[in-house]
């Protein structure tokens, strides 16, 4: 940013550089040739100086055509001509500032050694602009004194042109400090003014980016399912919250034509808005599969299922993100839950009558990985009030100050003892134990929760 903002500021100053250089350029003019007519007699060294003062002098008029060019539509706005244009303003006229300090520091180095000093600081941009602000101000003020002073001598001790002729050569000095502190002023104004521009600008990209960010969560929120109604035969209820503004986690649970319900939690590698893509991306491409798999297989076995999910999501991902699942077809009138795990945490099953247990099923790779990928399923026949609990890793991979994570053993011992309870509150009381444990320590993950209860109780439903 600092590179940008000194390139622009640069370049908006180019051209009010030149106009300076060329006001200058009759005085230089005029202080050149009454050195050569005046000073031929003095010594070859000598004579070499003030060549190399004239060249100087060329450089600056020369600097400034490229410089107004700067101002022509056709080159401004950041074109690789106004680039090429500026680097050869900047080249040209540092240059000549440079030889005209270098002369004038060994000829008459009075007030030259202050211009060079100005020119110095003025276009070393890593210095703060107050501090470039400060230097130009005392070169001004010093100028000012300095010219006051000169003419205030030259009025009363100046009687012939020859002596007001040597007498201005010697205020030429004065007359370069003063332009260069002007130009410097000029640059460190237009420096401010095109870093507040700047600023203003990313202020404005911030917003809309903020505000695009928030459009995003609230988007990835609504398309999460909604709890179905409690009926006789299930409850559901899923909880998704995300460690940042979009989350990279879903959950997922609709019918099919059999009369199924089928169940997905999922976790995508990483997290924010491309994490949050992708998961909308495999979130769509599931459901979509799982209906067209419904129609043309007769076989409810989800292992087929997840091996065209994980083809499909692995055509086109240049940029290997991956996502791990546990899917889950569920029969409501039999109990029955036939699931696969693609490299995702293990469901927990908490029984009506019984101490909770992690189910265990065979992990398959990661969906999206590669392709050519099989996979196993496990089954279970839920009992009357068993619960069915699926969870992300941001749940087990908490962490509290210690840096201590929540782990699969302290899940489950917050949810032993459980009876008769509705989905929603299990995952409460979940996230309640979790809540103490991290001790609201910022989430690291994203946290997702899906819980299943099959036929539960009257007093589950009515809570």
């Amino acid at each position: 940013m600092l590179l940008v903002r000194g390139e622009r500021a640069n370049e908006s100053v180019a051209p009010y550089i030149a106009l300076v250089a060329l006001v200058l350029f009759p005085f230089l003019l005029f202080i050149d040739i009454h050195r050569f007519e005046t000073r031929s007699a003095l010594p070859s060294n000598v004579q070499l100086l003030y060549v190399f003062a004239g060249a100087s002098h060329v450089l600056l008029v020369l600097s400034a055509l490229p410089a107004l060019a700067l101002r022509s539509p056709r080159v401004s706005g950041g074109s690789p001509l106004a680039g090429s244009l500026l680097a050869l303003h900047l080249i040209s006229f540092i240059s000549a500032l440079m030889i005209l300090a270098a002369v004038t520091m060994i000829d008459r180095g009075n007030f030259l050694r202050l211009s060079a000093l100005l020119m110095t600081v003025n276009f070393v941009y890593i210095l703060h602009w107050r501090v470039r602000a400060a230097v130009n101000l005392f070169a001004f003020l010093s100028g000012i004194v300095v010219m006051v002073t000169f003419v205030t001598l030259a009025a009363v001790k100046t009687t012939e042109p020859q002596n007001f002729i040597e007498e201005f050569m010697g205020f030429s000095g004065i007359l370069t400090v003063i332009a260069l502190s002007v130009i410097g002023g000029a640059i460190v104004h237009r420096d401010r003014t095109e870093g507040f521009i700047a600023q203003y600008h990313e202020s404005l990209s911030l917003a809309r980016l903020q505000r695009e960010i928030r459009i995003a969560a609230q988007l990835q929120q609504s398309l999460l399912p909604a709890p179905w109604p409690t009926t006789d035969g299930y409850a559901v209820q899923g909880l998704m919250r995300p460690a940042q503004d979009v989350g990279g986690d879903f959950y997922d649970h609709f019918h099919v034509q059999d009369g199924a319900a089928c169940l997905v939690v999922a976790d995508v590698c990483g997290k924010g808005i491309p994490a949050g893509l992708f998961a909308m991306s495999a979130k769509s491409t599931i459901f979509a599969t799982t209906l067209q798999f419904n129609r043309v297989v007769a076989t409810q076995d989800p292992a087929i299922l997840m091996v065209d999910v994980n083809n499909l999501l692995h055509e086109g991902n240049t940029d290997m993100l991956f996502v791990t699942a546990v899917y889950g077809h569920y029969q409501p009138a039999s109990g029955r839950l036939i699931f696969v795990n693609a490299g995702h945490v293990q469901p927990l099953l908490l029984p009506n009558l019984g101490p909770a247990q992690w189910l265990d099923a065979p992990k398959g790779c990661a969906l999206g990985v590669r392709s050519g990928q099989s996979y196993k399923s496990a089954e279970i026949e839920l009992q009357a009030g068993d619960t069915v609990l699926f969870i992300s890793d941001g749940v087990t991979e908490a962490l509290n100050p210690d840096f201590e994570e929540f782990g699969s053993a302290r899940v489950k011992s917050a949810l032993e003892g459980i009876a008769y309870e509705a989905p929603a509150q299990c995952i409460q009381r979940l996230l309640a134990a979790l809540d103490v444990f991290t001790e609201r320590v910022a989430q690291s993950d994203d946290i997702t929760c899906l819980a299943l209860c099959h036929q539960p109780t009257r007093s589950s439903l009515e809570s």
